[in-house]
């Protein structure tokens, strides 16, 4: 299952509730020199997000020939958002098990 992401340096708050509200996780960077790094064309690798997120606030990715270390600050609640797909998806499941 796919899930998309963004990273950056920081977030504005509405912004990153918005981007999990979409079902888009929102990651910054542990370190924020890694944002430094990155060249144009660099592409980040993250694999097994669902088991990421359920395990804590880090989250490995892999560039290149690098290791980034990535966090979230998301909630339980925005978790499952997170993995249902967004808000609408979440809220349709909730009422179909209800």
């Amino acid at each position: 299952q796919w899930m998309r992401a963004v990273v950056a340096k920081s977030f504005a708050r509405i912004h990153w509730q918005n981007l999990v509200n979409f079902g888009v996780l929102p990651l910054t960077f542990a370190d924020p020199n890694d944002a430094e790094v990155l060249q144009r064309d660099s592409v980040i690798r993250l694999e097994g997000l669902h088991q990421a997120l359920a395990a804590g606030p880090e989250i490995s990715a892999q560039c290149d020939d690098r290791t980034l270390r990535l966090k979230h600050a998301l909630s339980e609640r925005q978790v499952a958002l997170l993995r249902a797909g967004g808000l609408i998806n979440w809220m349709r499941e909730r009422k179909a098990a209800s």
